[in-house]
């Protein structure tokens, strides 16, 4: 089923021959296919106990996943102009292949972080199945030295691939293969964007662009559709509740925030060029970024604090925690962060501070 709806995306697709967009839709179904084989390869071979067959079956199987995931965003952004089908880091396996397959096929002798640390990674052998991959990996930075043990099912690494490549692919068929009224959602969106920022928060209006954009795209109740995401993200944050006015004012301007992200792929998708809009920020975010501008050094601890499984994010938090001693505003801030355990509260907040560069310029 999944192979016939590829062929069919790329007939239904009709690029002109020999053409970047031709090729590139191509090498990205050409690539599925593969990544269909080696898992079904995989799976036959399960019941091996060979140590240099099970090795190489998960190097293949690790680079053909790492491969499969860039063929579905560049399939997706080459027939829908966006790339909001897509969103695997919502998958906690899939979200976590990168840094896997980077310390196992990748760079286990040497893998460099941007915030300045370096880790080595070695597989348990006598553990390591066709069933499950175990390793450690050695972070260090500076003189401080952190190991992190991981487990890895196989069989549900591939189950979970294979769910979330099919609803992709089944939504960029359906894009391609059907007349679509566009319901003009954008209009919907800056209006509830326009309410969002007087402090109003109209559920029904947000259903009804839920509702339409998922009716007119056939998505499934489940999918992690980018769009689907950001409302959701919306919703979590109105049920965010905090008694501090400084907390509130943030978590207000991180609804802004989503609500403006909302608006804006809406326009991509209706192919509008999105209006301006400008967002006051809150006085916490206000006293971080001018904590940041003042040791622009500090920006490379930013990029992993959305990320709540990333191996640094915790060291890169504790390195800004330890240099905003001194500043109580930046420091409240940050504490209320590294109290955060969901990881959707952590990706709202680590997103907003890692804007620090386009905010400030």
């Amino acid at each position: 089923m999944t192979q016939k709806m590829l062929d069919q995306i790329e007939a239904l697709a009709n690029f002109k021959d020999y053409t970047q967009d031709y090729y590139k839709l191509a090498a990205s179904v050409q690539a599925l296919k593969q990544s269909m084989a080696i898992n079904q390869s995989f799976l036959l071979e399960k019941n091996g106990k060979d140590q240099a067959s099970i090795l190489i079956h998960i190097f293949g199987l690790l680079q053909s996943l790492f491969v499969s995931i860039d063929a579905l965003y560049d399939m997706t952004k080459t027939t829908m102009n966006h790339k909001y089908a897509i969103n695997v880091n919502m998958n906690k396996n899939l979200h976590e292949l990168k840094y896997i397959r980077n310390d196992i096929v990748g760079h286990p002798t040497h893998r460099t972080y941007q915030s300045g640390g370096v880790g080595f990674s070695l597989l348990a052998l006598e553990k390591t199945t066709m069933d499950e991959i175990v390793y450690e990996t050695h972070l260090f930075k500076r003189k401080h030295h952190e190991t992190l043990y991981r487990k890895i099912n196989t069989l549900e690494l591939i189950e979970d691939y294979e769910k979330e490549a099919f609803q992709i692919i089944q939504e960029v068929h359906a894009y391609l293969s059907k007349e679509r009224i566009k319901p003009e959602l954008s209009g919907l969106a800056l209006q509830f964007l326009e309410q969002i920022k007087l402090d109003t928060f109209d559920y029904t209006l947000l259903q009804n662009i839920k509702d339409d954009y998922q009716s007119s795209n056939d998505l499934p109740k489940d999918s992690h559709n980018r769009l689907m995401w950001r409302i959701n993200l919306l919703e979590m944050l109105d049920n965010w509740k905090e008694t501090d006015q400084d907390k509130v004012d943030f978590i207000k301007y991180m609804k802004e925030d989503q609500a403006l992200k909302v608006y804006q792929m809406t326009s991509v998708i209706e192919g509008l060029e999105p209006k301006l809009v400008e967002l006051p920020l809150p006085e916490l975010l206000q006293a971080f970024y001018r904590f940041i501008k003042n040791d622009e050094s500090l920006i490379k601890y930013l990029k992993t604090l959305k990320d709540y499984d990333h191996p640094y994010r915790n060291s890169d938090l504790n390195e800004l925690m330890m240099k905003a001693d001194n500043n109580p505003k930046v420091k409240k801030l940050l504490s209320w962060f590294k109290r955060q355990q969901n990881e959707h509260r952590v990706y709202t907040i680590g997103s907003v501070l890692e804007k620090y560069k386009k905010n400030v310029q």
